[in-house]
């Protein structure tokens, strides 16, 4: 006998139907589960089931003959009877983004619900967005972030100021120039997106550089798939230590989840500690990270520009690598935070469900 319903040619065992009940006895009105799933039994039986107009009707064997209901759009919204499609709208790029960043009005996001969403939704499609005549009072970065989520305190402070300092801590805070990087590939968890706000912009050079790290994964992975699993399967440690914060981390440079697609990029050749690999290793990692390096670096792959006073571009610091491309030359002033993608993706869906209502 099956231990499955069949409904519009969608499988749901037993015991997912009875695990996802969706009445009030089995979940709390916050949609969480009251019910205890490792109570259930493994061999559930169903008295009888009714595929009706909305949904699904079943009665469970037993003394209790429990009751339950699914909708239509609830079964169908969660099968697991099919292929399993991707549901994030992810969009990789390269130098054809140049000049052509997704971009929007600070006075429109914060004066139209639908015009924040999509900015939020650029930076989750894209990994990043620019936002233009954000006010240039120190601090305005902070304000930012309020529209979506929360500031990411760190041994910098709840913001960090880009200027050339004497005795930086970091060489960030210098006007020479920076390879293209992630930030903070030291900590655990990582911050996942940065802000980067224009106050003053200098009289030439400090040109940022952007690359797509998930594009150059991919086509590190097409053209050496070798180089592509090293890169993934073999941990490496990061490293920072200064007078007021010691840190250390190990992961991959390249992380995948758990279906093999991309997930994070950790590149930062300022921080990473000396690699401890097996000997007969060591020659062929050092290539592979050449050779995903020189991707990253190259022109096919980068996005140059230069923020101009009262711009602000939010970046998804486990995929866009950035860089300085020239030295400044004259004051240049830009502030920095961090912030977490999680309140991010929280408010986007926020406001999508509001405008579908």
């Amino acid at each position: 006998m099956n231990n499955f319903i069949d409904y519009n040619n969608q499988r749901f065992h037993f015991l997912w139907l009875r695990d996802h009940c969706p009445c009030s006895d089995c979940r709390h009105p916050s949609g969480q589960r009251i019910l205890e799933t490792w109570q259930l039994d493994a061999d559930i039986k169903v008295e009888s089931y009714e595929i009706t107009e909305t949904g699904l009707e079943i009665r469970w064997a037993g003394p209790q003959q429990h009751l339950s209901h699914f909708s239509a759009q609830y079964l169908l919204a969660n099968s697991y009877d099919k292929p399993q499609i991707p549901t994030e709208n992810i969009h990789t790029w390269g130098a054809e983004l140049t000049g052509n960043l997704p971009s929007y009005d600070y006075n429109q996001v914060i004066a139209r619900d639908d015009v924040k969403g999509q900015w939020l939704d650029a930076v989750t499609k894209y990994g990043i967005a620019l936002l233009k005549n954000v006010p240039t009072e120190p601090g305005t970065i902070l304000q930012v972030v309020d529209l979506f989520g929360y500031v990411r305190n760190t041994n910098y402070g709840e913001l960090f100021e880009v200027i050339s300092v004497e005795q930086a801590v970091n060489l960030a805070f210098t006007p020479i120039p920076l390879s293209l990087h992630t930030d903070n590939p030291y900590r655990n968890p990582v911050p996942t997106l940065q802000l980067l706000h224009c106050l003053e912009k200098a009289d030439r050079g400090g040109v940022t550089a952007l690359t797509d790290g998930f594009r150059a994964a991919e086509i590190l992975r097409e053209q050496n798939p070798q180089a592509f699993n090293l890169l993934s399967t073999q941990a490496v440690t990061f490293r920072f230590s200064s007078a007021d914060a010691i840190l250390e981390h190990t992961a991959c440079m390249i992380e995948l989840s758990a279906n093999g697609e991309i997930s994070a990029i950790r590149v930062n050749s300022r921080s990473l500690a000396p690699l401890n690999l097996p000997f007969d290793m060591m020659q062929s990692f050092y290539a592979a990270y050449q050779e995903l390096t020189a991707i990253i670096q190259g022109s096919a792959c980068k996005v140059t520009l230069t923020l101009d006073r009262g711009e602000l571009i939010l970046f998804d610091n486990q995929r866009v690598l950035h860089g300085r491309e020239e030295q400044a030359v004259g004051p240049r002033h830009l502030q920095g935070c961090y912030a977490d993608r999680d309140g991010l993706r929280s408010t986007a869906a926020l406001i999508n469900k509001r405008q579908q209502s």
